[in-house]
């Protein structure tokens, strides 16, 4: 047999019998440095700043990660995925995050989430169906698959946090994904039914089944950090208080460390969160991501 023919046979094989091989992330990327956009403030303060588009079931997902310069990078970075996009890197306070990583010498990305925009229409999409989150977390995955990809984070090493609504998203993340085992929220959304623009739907099952206690055995194991005003009618500081007993519960049943759920009721006034109480919450975080090191 000719090695023509032979060659033939085996290029019918990996036609027939291989998988079909989609394009990876990487090679349908694009990236550039952002100087002049909205992220231009952090160009300023010497962060290197990349803005990447990820191909996502069909749609794009643009994020963008900033780094502190090579002198001051980190020897072995962490990376935090802070959720809300430009809002989380650039305007404070939802930046505190972000800046208490860069300073420190780790990386941070983010991405926008559109279907926040409306609380509203957030609640109309979990009526239709499926569960909005659903693709905010394929995004997410998408986006930190990417990171590993290009050697700015390791699998495991992320931190993952948000604030309000955001952090809603950032502990559904949590809850989806093995290897995301630090986050925290701030004054978290926790409950759909406790949203005013959410009340005339809060009665429907797919809005209940929309709470974070669902989800707290799938957090069993994990580094959280909660904190909320001590009367936080917006998003409800009881509501956030019945996670925390959800969350212990389940690392309980598992025989999980009580020390897991770090839970603060703070003196801050409605719905907001004191530079104290981020600063305290991010520093407890990444010092869990650090000291993995050790272990």
């Amino acid at each position: 047999m000719s090695y023509r023919v032979v060659l033939a046979f085996f290029l019918a094989y990996l036609f027939i019998v291989s998988p079909t091989v989609s394009p990876t992330v990487a090679q349908t990327v694009s990236s550039k440095t952002d100087s002049t956009g909205i992220y231009a403030p952090l160009v300023t303060q010497g962060l290197e700043v990349v803005e990447f588009t990820v191909p996502v079931d069909g749609h794009q997902v643009t994020a963008v990660i900033a780094s502190p310069p090579r002198e001051r990078l980190h020897a072995n970075p962490v990376l935090l995925l802070t959720v809300g996009g430009s809002m989380s890197l650039v305007h404070p306070a939802f930046d505190l995050p972000a800046k208490f990583f860069w300073e420190r010498g780790h990386r941070v990305v983010s991405f926008p989430v559109p279907s926040l925009g409306s609380l509203a229409a957030f609640g109309d999409l979990a009526l239709k169906g499926p569960d909005p989150t659903l693709a905010f977390i394929e995004e997410a995955q998408a986006v930190l698959k990417y990171c590993v990809g290009q050697k700015w984070a390791k699998p495991g090493r992320t931190v993952v946090v948000g604030n309000s609504r955001c952090a809603y998203m950032a502990f559904r993340l949590m809850a989806a994904d093995d290897q995301l085992n630090i986050g925290g929220g701030f004054a978290p959304v926790t409950d759909w039914r406790d949203l005013s623009e959410i009340r005339d739907k809060r009665e429907r099952k797919e809005i209940a089944d929309l709470r974070l206690s669902l989800f707290a055995d799938k957090l069993a194991g994990k580094k959280i950090y909660l904190s909320i005003s001590s009367h936080d009618e917006r998003v409800s500081t009881l509501s956030c208080c019945q996670l925390f007993l959800d969350l212990n519960a389940a690392n309980q049943k598992r025989g999980f460390d009580g020390t897991l759920v770090d839970f603060f009721v703070t003196p801050d006034i409605g719905h907001t969160c004191g530079v104290e109480w981020y600063e305290r919450g991010i520093k407890i975080l990444l010092d869990a991501a650090v000291s993995q090191d050790k272990k």
